[in-house]
């Protein structure tokens, strides 16, 4: 009997088999690393971008409030009244104001958050909580001619109470 050389040829299957398992924890870290980066970097990302909407609503609901007192105090003026007779709730003490309703009272030691209505609207009457508290005082600087607004919105983010407060004054113009 004669053995004829075969076509096919035994291959050692040892040499030549898969990853070792250092070569798996190389390539699994590798992955990790290219995900959790840009992962990590979308996250920070939004993170600023939630502060900054919220310090952008804080610029305008104090800018709102200011401008309403200013209206206020011009009313008084063109009605005949003292100056400061419609926002005595704000001289002296801390009081908040919604432009929507009209109403300016007094918050005694704090004053309760702001709710945003269905329809977009900040206010004191309707709608739901919201995590923007606003603070308003006036303290007359010079005997009825001059005074002061200072204008505080208290928000929490996080775990850190943010606040943005803007100073105006206001002059009897009569």
């Amino acid at each position: 009997m004669k053995i004829q050389n075969s076509k096919f040829k035994i291959q050692n299957f040892r040499e030549s088999a898969g990853f070792t398992l250092v070569e798996s924890l190389v390539a699994i870290s590798i992955v990790l690393v290219s995900v959790v980066g840009p992962l990590t970097i979308i996250s920070k990302t939004l993170s600023f971008a939630r502060f900054a909407r919220d310090e952008i609503t804080a610029f305008y609901l104090t800018q709102d409030a200011a401008e309403f007192v200013r209206n206020t105090r011009d009313n008084s003026i063109i009605a005949g009244e003292d100056w400061l007779a419609d926002l005595s709730a704000c001289v002296g003490g801390v009081c908040a104001v919604d432009p929507t309703a009209g109403i300016i009272f007094s918050c005694g030691v704090s004053c309760d958050p702001l709710k945003l209505s269905s329809s977009g609207v900040y206010g004191y009457t309707n709608g739901n909580n919201t995590i923007f508290t606003r603070e308003i005082t006036i303290d007359e600087t010079s005997g009825n001619r001059e005074a002061t607004i200072d204008v505080t919105l208290r928000w929490r983010q996080g775990l850190a109470e943010r606040n943005f407060t803007i100073r105006e004054y206001i002059f009897n113009w009569q």
